[in-house]
């Protein structure tokens, strides 16, 4: 199974609808979106935990519903949600001193499992979708870092330009990520 853009303009879609307080689109957003948090967060938690932390996403997102604004792309946002949710839960593991496994990762990184594909998959094109909408500096910054372009940003080649460029690049992507769009930091 393979993540098509039909697919994600389907997920944006009942967002938007659950957005504007259309109730009948919880049940189909959150039976889609429950596996793939459950499939990132497996990559770093084990057990019961998993469940918990992607629940709590579910919930942060669908708390935040009436913020997304229709016609932006939903699985960046919900993903940098999942995320933020496992950087929460790691940093409360780590006060108090209980381990997070570090063995489920590597775990689930063996075999093939369709599932974890499809999300990495999804992961690939919510990131490409949000470098794509930054502007042509930044782009070329991320272009350049990746070595898919030469380290050469509007004629300037000094490695401190380069820097200050990625530096303002990122920035702009995390607002990406997080679903605050159109702003210039």
């Amino acid at each position: 199974m393979s993540v098509t853009r039909e697919t994600a303009a389907s997920l944006d879609a009942l967002m938007a609808r659950l957005a504007r307080g259309d109730r009948a689109a919880f049940d189909p957003l959150f039976r889609a979106l429950l596996p793939r948090a459950r499939a990132v967060l497996r990559r770093r938690l084990a057990g019961a935990e998993v469940d918990d932390v992607a629940q709590s996403a579910l919930l942060k997102l669908f708390a935040n519903a009436s913020e997304f604004e229709p016609g932006r792309a939903l699985l960046p946002w919900f993903y940098a949600l999942v995320g933020n949710e496992l950087r929460a839960v790691t940093r409360r593991a780590a006060h108090r001193a209980v381990t997070v496994d570090p063995d489920a990762a590597e775990l689930s990184r063996g075999g093939d499992d369709p599932e974890q594909a499809l999300i990495e998959q999804e992961l690939r094109m919510a990131l490409r979708d949000a470098v794509a909408s930054l502007d042509d500096t930044s782009r070329a910054a991320i272009a350049a870092l990746l070595g898919e372009a030469p380290p050469r940003v509007d004629g300037e080649t000094s490695e401190s330009a380069l820097r200050k460029r990625l530096s303002r690049a990122y920035a702009r992507l995390r607002l990406r990520l997080k679903g605050v769009h159109d702003v210039d930091p």
